[in-house]
């Protein structure tokens, strides 16, 4: 049992995204080590209303806060002012981290959100060996995507394809890289990006997976109905890309019936209904609003086929979650997609405006006609997730290089205990 200091910005049971990624490491490995947890305190209620119910002796929770008037939003669900304030809550952590080794023999430090590799961390400073990750944010949005995203939208992601691309020259992210022990990438993106950080120790290893009270026990039979259900489910945003949803649909209407549920609430919404007015099929689509993560597997269950239309995301967990409950997918060709097998995903190049939208109509027409395709499809998808996406084989690859770390640590001579490796 090794005692491990985990830095969790985001952490909260019963949550997905960045809060549940949080969660389910400091649950899982306080089942095995001595865990102490640096987070932010809006998961304190669900934390401690949990561990009531589950308690676990091991984890230590520390609730690291910002000065109320450097964070009068702290326990707010909106994310104002987020990327000062995740920095600020940093270096505040830093601090904190620093008073628990001093009265702590910790082995190692790991940071585990925010799964970004462009956000500093101050985990490789504190003199023991760290691990960073898995992380993403090495992959940018395409920029031919305008329509898509919106002028607002478009121009966010243009100054993030800079910072992506100029990560080199940011120190605090090259000081991670070249001293993190071990470091996992969510994606290939961010691999090579944390190759030319000078990383010198990278493993492939995506940041989210799916809770095993998600994947059914056996992937159900595809439905013989005319009228299929074609769900959708992330928060409407930009970067998620619901306009090409819409696009997709409308053009898949125009022979096929079908409904397009949207599971999720977000700044787009209304301009979400307002263009499925415009294209003429909102009666057609469904806008459910935000949905207690917990029933979102029900949602699912009721649907045919899972669309993700996101232009940018480090590792995709609606998908996941969908494949788990046997659905067929149709989604972009890049980014976190591209580590998901053909024979589950029907994958969409990425191209111009008007391509992708009638390529993306095309493969949901060719699975909304074929209820022997969903079902292949579906079943491969089912396959992956209990074979490869539990969070069960995400810890084992930890866990692996842990052991990997500690081990090293007992029997080489040469071994830098501040570095976490052998001495140069």
């Amino acid at each position: 049992m090794a005692k491990i200091l985990l830095l969790s910005y985001g952490c909260e049971p019963g949550k997905g995204s960045e809060a549940g990624i949080g969660w389910h490491w400091a649950d899982h490995l306080a089942q095995q080590h001595e865990v102490f947890v640096l987070t932010h305190p809006r998961g304190r209620d669900s934390i401690q209303a949990r561990l009531a119910r589950e308690p676990r002796p091991r984890l230590h929770v520390t609730y690291v806060e910002l000065p109320r008037v450097l964070d009068p939003w702290r326990l707010a669900t909106r994310e104002q002012a987020i990327q000062a304030r995740y920095i600020m809550w940093q270096a505040v952590a830093y601090r904190e981290a620093r008073k628990i080794i001093a009265v702590e023999d910790i082995d190692l430090v790991h940071h585990v959100s925010w799964t970004t590799m462009t956000g500093p961390t101050f985990g490789w400073a504190l003199g023991k060996p760290f691990i960073w990750g898995p992380i993403g944010s090495g992959q940018r949005a395409p920029l031919q995507m305008r329509r898509f995203l919106g002028l607002k939208g478009w121009v966010r992601e243009a100054v993030r394809n800079t910072q992506v691309a100029s990560v080199h020259l940011n120190p605090l992210a090259r000081a991670a890289a070249a001293n993190a022990t071990l470091a996992y990438a969510s994606n290939h993106d961010t691999y090579q990006r944390l190759q030319d950080l000078g990383a010198e120790n990278v493993l492939l290893q995506p940041d989210a997976a799916v809770d095993g009270s998600w994947l059914l026990p056996a992937p159900p039979a595809a439905r013989d109905r005319e009228r299929v259900v074609i769900s959708w489910a992330s928060r409407l945003m930009a970067r998620k890309s619901p306009a090409l949803a819409v696009e997709a649909f409308a053009k898949l209407r125009e022979t096929q019936d079908a409904e397009l549920w949207f599971i999720g609430d977000g700044p787009l919404i209304a301009a979400t209904r307002a263009l499925a007015v415009r294209l003429g099929v909102e009666r057609d689509v469904k806008f459910w609003g935000w949905v207690e993560h917990r029933r979102v597997p029900e949602l699912l269950s009721e649907s045919d086929i899972f669309l993700f239309t996101s232009l940018r995301d480090t590792c995709p967990m609606p998908v996941m979650e969908a494949m788990a409950r046997g659905l067929p997918i149709v989604a972009l060709d890049h980014h976190g997609v591209r580590y998901l097998p053909d024979a589950a995903v029907r994958k969409v190049p990425v191209c111009d405006p008007d391509a992708l939208v009638a390529d993306t109509a095309q493969a949901l027409r060719d699975l909304a006609r074929s209820p022997e395709l969903r079902e292949r499809y579906g079943h491969a998808a089912w396959e992956s997730v209990r074979n490869e996406h539990l969070w069960a084989h995400r810890f084992a690859g930890v866990e692996a290089g842990y052991a990997s770390i500690l081990n090293r640590r007992t029997d080489d001579p040469d071994w830098d205990a501040g570095r976490g490796r052998a001495a140069d």
